[in-house]
């Protein structure tokens, strides 16, 4: 009876041992195949919701979300306003929208090509859901994404951005353009080099609410390494001018068209300061010096960015002047 049972074991457990570490080892790596945990997502308007990230640079510990997302829930399926950090920011949106309602993601659209507001979008691009944005961002994406992808895996770690590949919009738009989707009408606004060159405002007229990308920080100091800043300053003159009542601005809580108000005062601030110290011959370094500005010292990133942000302009009104081209590179 022994010898059998032994002969039995032997000639079964090839299979059954095998199938049963099959099991264990799945079980195992569930976690890392696992979806995104959905976000905390605030409703903000009749159909809008902001994904808000908190004041921070990109870190391990935060997987490089430090800037705001959102969505609009149509009729008839969903828009969705900048894709995230990274493929799992992305599949993290995602699970926020699918939490919200179960309408179908009709389009991405992505504000700018910064890597914190794109480098989400294999996530959607996997499911076949068009993502749009102006021809500038395409470009400028085609041109930096390989760079700006290496240098935000080197700030927030391999793991976090696992999976995470370049995919660019697949449609452009016209400035001013109107678009009628899932029975919300969208104004897309392109005002030119602003932030970036590619910057682009969204208006849901039927909420008056505004996403603006990276025109407008609250209460944090703007990233200013491809800004053109005069062209900022007359786009956020262009904003002030529309009927919107809501602001999901790109970094920072929700507002009100007051909060254009402190983001110009500091552009135009700075480039009083640059330009006063550059007429009077003084070196990039010692503009730094004479263009402090004690009003924005509070806000996040101050001490971090705003003497780099003084350089940039230094040398952007030194092309000016010089009859060079404005703006900047990363």
């Amino acid at each position: 009876m022994f010898r059998w049972f032994s002969s039995w074991l032997r000639n079964n457990c090839r299979l059954h041992c095998r199938r049963w570490w099959r099991f264990v080892l799945l079980w195992l790596t569930l976690p890392a195949f696992a979806a995104p945990a959905a976000l905390p997502a605030e409703q903000i308007g009749d159909g809008v919701f902001a994904i808000f990230a908190p004041p921070a640079d990109a870190t391990p510990e935060n997987l490089g979300r430090v800037v705001n997302s959102g969505f609009i829930v149509g009729d008839d399926g969903v828009i969705v306003i900048d894709s995230g950090a990274n493929h799992r920011h992305g599949e993290a949106i995602l699970a926020t929208v699918a939490q919200v309602t179960p309408k179908p993601v009709k389009l991405l659209i992505n504000t700018h090509p910064h890597p914190q507001n794109v480098l989400g979008n294999s996530a959607f691009a996997e499911r076949g859901i068009p993502i749009l944005a102006t021809a500038a961002t395409v470009a400028a994406m085609n041109e930096r994404c390989p760079t700006c992808l290496a240098s935000l895996r080197q700030s927030v770690g391999d793991e976090a951005m696992r999976g995470t590949r370049i995919r660019l919009p697949d449609r452009t738009l016209g400035s001013g353009q109107v678009l009628e989707i899932a029975g919300r009408r969208l104004r897309l606004l392109h005002f030119g080099h602003g932030h970036t060159e590619g910057d682009l405002a969204v208006f849901d007229e039927g909420s008056a609410a505004l996403f603006s990308g990276d025109l407008i920080y609250r209460g944090q100091i703007p990233h200013l390494s491809e800004a053109d800043t005069s062209g900022w300053i007359a786009a956020l003159d262009q904003v002030a001018m529309l009927p919107f009542r809501i602001l999901i601005p790109g970094r920072g809580a929700a507002g009100t068209a007051a909060d254009l108000a402190p983001v110009r005062r500091y552009l135009s601030e700075l480039r009083q300061r640059v330009s006063a110290a550059y007429r009077e011959g003084r070196s990039a370094d010692e503009a730094i010096q004479l263009a402090e500005l004690p009003e924005f010292a509070a806000w996040h990133g101050y001490a971090a960015r705003h003497g780099r942000n003084v350089q940039h302009v230094y040398f952007e009104i030194e092309r000016e002047d010089m009859g060079g081209q404005r703006g900047g590179r990363r």
